[in-house]
């Protein structure tokens, strides 16, 4: 499965993909998958772009 795309304007997003991306840097693969989760649960109003 893909990882999800953080939704453009989603200060949540922005922030959970800015987490992965370190966690990914420092080989923390448990918070990769629980950003990746959390992101992919994040409510977002209807017509946002994921």
């Amino acid at each position: 499965m893909p990882e999800p795309e953080p939704v453009a304007g989603c200060d949540v997003c922005a922030a959970l993909a800015g987490q992965r991306a370190g966690a990914r840097a420092i080989g923390d693969k448990t918070t990769v998958i629980d950003c990746n989760i959390e992101m992919r649960n994040h409510p977002h109003p209807k017509g946002a772009r994921r």
